[in-house]
């Protein structure tokens, strides 16, 4: 049977380094959950698609905006001029700058931005971070028993490129900049081709691919207690070399179990 397991990246396989900027407040607050800020504060978290270089320079017209995820009724008006404003400018040199030295990133920087309800730049996030100690050796673990793994990340193209490269997973099974429902929408082609697909992921925005997988499996990094997830999710584990175990004891359904009677 054809096994296929899809991974989320920031707190699942890499320990992230999130620096946010408020503007208004001239405050910089550091490894926090990015989507705990914005549920609580409000606003929409918009990833900066492009070259890092261009982001920085100011050269907007490259640069692609995309919705992360949205805790407001309606998804603000994203005018990406407002990325010209100097405090606004300034604040995506420095969150990169610090996201890359504060934890000493491995794998580069993303910057995403804050929009409120009104459509104006609130705050600036910077994310970096660093592989977890289990992750290369149970994904490799898992592809020489032949299952293939899939990155699915709300993280840039940058960051999730160099997390592939590290790990030997073929570019072309990373897709970057996703939001809930394409890691679902992913899950759910997956099913289409192999036997069994596994979900693991370390958060809520992971639940709705979580859904759709066979298997669900939450990573709980700091040994956190999900109690919103406690009756949505198969297993919890607390390292990566517990979802090989749970992927190689996974076998295929035996029909007549299905037609006796």
């Amino acid at each position: 049977m054809r096994k296929a397991v899809v991974l989320d990246k920031s707190g699942t396989i890499i320990e992230p380094c999130r620096v946010v900027y408020n503007i208004e407040g001239k405050m910089w607050f550091y490894h926090i959950s990015t989507l705990n800020y914005i549920v609580e504060k409000g606003g929409a978290l918009v990833n900066l698609k492009g070259r890092i270089r261009e982001i920085i320079a100011g050269n907007v017209n490259r640069v692609g905006l995309k919705v992360s995820c949205c805790a407001l009724k309606s998804p603000p008006k994203i005018d990406k001029s407002k990325l010209l404003d100097p405090e606004v400018l300034d604040g995506i040199r420095e969150a990169y700058k610090k996201a890359l030295s504060h934890c000493s990133s491995e794998l580069g920087a993303c910057v995403a931005v804050v929009f409120n309800q009104e459509g104006k730049i609130t705050d600036v996030v910077g994310l970096g971070g660093k592989l977890y100690p289990d992750v290369k050796e149970s994904v490799k673990a898992m592809q020489e028993e032949g299952v293939d793994v899939y990155l699915a990340t709300g993280n840039c193209k940058e960051m999730t490129f160099k997390c592939t490269d590290l790990l030997n997973i073929p570019r072309h099974a990373g897709i970057f900049d996703a939001s809930p429902e394409e890691k679902r929408e992913l899950v759910r082609r997956l099913r289409g081709f192999y036997g069994a697909v596994v979900m693991v992921g370390n958060d809520i925005n992971d639940l709705i691919a979580m859904r759709e997988a066979d298997l669900s499996v939450l990573v709980r990094r700091r040994g956190e207690f999900q109690e919103a997830l406690c009756s949505e999710v198969d297993y919890f584990v607390d390292s990566m070399a517990e979802v090989v175990r749970i992927v190689s004891e996974i076998r295929p359904i035996d029909q007549t179990d299905l037609t006796s009677k």
